[in-house]
C-alpha cells in the first residue's frame, strides 16, 4: 500500500507529506521535515519505492520542475536533492552521508532554473559527500567515492574517486 499526504506515525514534525509524495510499501522515512523546502508542483513530485529508509538528514530541496523517483530497496543517509530538474535512482542503490545531488554547482532551494537531469543506476554506491551535478548519470554497480564530484556520465560497474574525478576502475 502506498501512503500519500499523510502525516507519519513517528513524525516529531507537525506536518505531514504533500499529496504529491508517494511512499511505497515498507519503506521509511526519518521525518516530513526532509521536506520543509520542497515545491515541486509535478504530480508526482518524489516517488519512494517499496522497503526503502530515508534517514536523518534527508532534504528534498525541489524547485516548481522538480522530481525525484527512488527504485526499491534503496537506501539514503542524509542525502540533499536540491535541483529544479529529474533525479531519478534505481533499486538497490545506496547514498551515503551528506550526499548532494544538485542540478547546478549554484542550486538554492528558490533556485527556478531548469537543471539537467541526474541519474543513479540500480546497485550503484555513492559514497559520503560526494557531489552529482545536473547531467551526472551514475551506471548500474557503479561507485562514486568519497567526496568525489561529478557531472558526466560514470560506466556501469566503474569506480570514480579522486579530485577532479575520474575513472579509477572499470568492471
Amino acid at each position: 500500500m502506498t501512503a500519500t499526504g499523510v502525516h507519519l506515525e513517528h513524525d516529531w514534525f507537525p506536518v505531514g507529506l504533500s499529496t504529491n509524495v508517494s511512499v511505497g510499501e515498507g519503506s521509511w522515512i526519518y521525518s516530513s521535515h526532509a521536506f520543509r523546502q520542497f515545491r515541486s508542483e509535478l504530480d508526482p513530485g518524489v516517488v519512494i519505492g517499496d522497503h526503502c529508509g530515508v534517514y536523518v538528514g534527508s532534504y528534498f530541496n525541489l524547485g516548481p520542475r522538480g522530481s525525484v523517483e527512488i527504485g526499491d530497496y534503496t537506501t539514503v543517509v542524509g542525502a540533499i536533492f536540491a535541483t529544479n530538474g529529474r533525479v531519478t535512482i534505481g533499486d538497490h542503490a545506496f547514498l551515503a552521508h551528506e550526499v548532494v545531488v544538485a542540478g547546478d554547482a549554484w542550486s538554492t532551494p528558490g533556485d527556478d532554473a531548469p537543471h539537467e537531469p541526474i541519474e543513479i543506476g540500480p546497485t550503484a554506491w555513492v559514497g559520503a559527500r560526494a557531489v552529482l551535478l545536473g547531467g551526472a548519470r551514475i551506471g548500474e554497480g557503479a561507485i562514486v567515492g568519497a567526496g568525489v564530484a561529478v557531472d558526466f556520465e560514470v560506466p556501469a560497474f566503474a569506480t570514480v574517486a579522486g579530485n577532479p574525478a575520474r575513472v579509477v576502475r572499470r568492471a
